[in-house]
């Protein structure tokens, strides 16, 4: 039996929920973590969400607008936590937090920052002070040791001397300790040492590229959600406007006129929807995601992209269910079938 959904505030969360007899739906809300910018508003195949306007006081932003769940519309169907860049929806069913409905039927986005370790700087921390969400946590991996040698010198030590203990670091502690024998004013110290650790929290992390652009070598390169551009006329900004650079959760809006810094923009929309006077435009070009089957899915992908991305995912849809029919032809179970209709078919045209 179908329950009735209602909705309940608990703090910061906005709670839709449904009870049945078996089974329990909630799609939940945090209004600290939603910045408005809208996608699920774009996905939602019901269209049971909207935005609560944001709080706009002399050019600056005093609140957030908030997505709203309409409970006698909402399907219940999860999508809309599943696109949420920010991971300010949930979804759980039964008190468990839960994918979509749709299962890979409507894929997951695809973020991810890699890291390398090797270029890896193991005394700076540039990129867990410049993350914006604080998803980074750098630390040290227990189960990868080092030995870090270092050689005390005199400072007017000769060259002679200082080239004569490099060419012992190369072979090892024993042999700088031996050397050190025979200079009574030179020490040799050995550190235990662990390599670097590298972890992102997922539910943290919105790809932004904080990371990524300050890391003087290059350690980490990071993938969004989106490419596309976001553009701003200028001409329709007011004088002390600065909503735009307020809402942005990754810093990428800045300046007087106001700038778009593209390295670190998520291409999120939180901005275009809170501008007051609707002069920003976003264009998505292209989302990184699993090859989803739904309906749900190509209509999220025409309302989010552009209709060449639109047509694409089509096309791709299209391609892999023929390649899927021509395997699947191939099996071991149906190639005498098809030996067989080969000979039918040549006997009926005269064939050999």
């Amino acid at each position: 039996m179908r329950g009735e959904p209602i909705k309940i505030t608990r703090g910061n969360e906005s709670i839709v929920k449904r009870e049945m007899y078996f089974r329990k739906h909630e799609v939940i809300i945090d209004s600290k973590t939603c910045k408005g910018c809208g996608t699920c508003i774009n996905v939602c195949p019901e269209d049971a969400i909207s935005l609560k306007p944001a709080v706009i006081e002399d050019g600056r932003l005093k609140k957030n607008a908030l997505a709203i769940i309409d409970e006698k519309k909402c399907a219940f169907c999860g999508v809309c936590s599943e696109v949420c860049y920010f991971n300010a929806i949930t979804f759980k069913i039964d008190g468990t937090v839960s994918r979509n409905v749709l299962g890979d039927d409507f894929p997951k986005f695809i973020r991810k920052v890699d890291w390398n370790d090797v270029l890896c700087d193991p005394i700076c921390n540039l990129c867990e002070m410049s993350c914006p969400t604080k998803a980074i946590d750098l630390g040290e991996d227990k189960d990868n040791r080092y030995e870090l040698i270092t050689i005390d010198l005199p400072e007017d030590a000769p060259k002679k001397l200082i080239d004569r203990f490099n060419d012992a670091l190369n072979k090892g502690y024993d042999e700088c300790v031996r050397l050190a024998e025979e200079y009574p004013s030179v020490k040799v110290n050995k550190l235990d040492k662990y390599r670097r650790s590298f972890y992102f929290d997922e539910n943290k992390c919105i790809a932004c590229g904080w990371c990524q652009g300050v890391c003087p070598n290059g350690a980490i390169v990071k993938q969004g959600i989106y490419v596309g551009t976001v553009s701003i006329k200028n001409e329709l900004c007011t004088e002390d406007c600065r909503v735009c650079m307020d809402v942005c959760p990754c810093k990428a809006i800045y300046g007087s006129p106001v700038r778009v810094n593209s390295s670190y923009c998520m291409i999120c929309g939180a901005c275009k929807e809170a501008c007051p006077q609707d002069a920003i435009t976003i264009t998505r070009e292209k989302i990184f995601a699993g090859l989803g089957h739904s309906g749900t899915w190509i209509r999220a992908i025409d309302k989010l992209t552009n209709g060449e991305s639109y047509t694409k995912e089509l096309y791709v849809r299209g391609l892999n269910k023929m390649v899927g029919s021509i395997r699947s032809m191939f099996q071991d179970d149906k190639k005498e079938e098809i030996k067989q209709c080969i000979k039918n078919t040549e006997k009926m045209e005269g064939g050999i």
